[in-house]
């Protein structure tokens, strides 16, 4: 795919939608294993992590305090 529109049109989703996944796929190592291991803070949502997180690993750890 070309675009993040691309992506939601084939997907039949929306933009925005696509936009916080592939934020996802920007998440230090560390968190990605917490996540998988169910390591998590509670009061931490996927939501919380997918909208705007910080691009610098140590930035995203200070975010979620962990």
């Amino acid at each position: 795919a070309k675009s993040i529109r691309e992506i939601a049109k084939k997907e039949k989703v929306d933009n925005s939608y696509v936009s916080r996944l592939m934020n996802l796929t920007l998440l230090a190592p560390d968190i990605i294993t917490a996540i998988l291991d169910n390591d998590m803070p509670e009061d931490i949502s996927l939501f919380d992590l997918a909208v705007e997180p910080p691009r610098l690993w140590a930035e995203q750890r200070k975010k979620l305090k962990i």
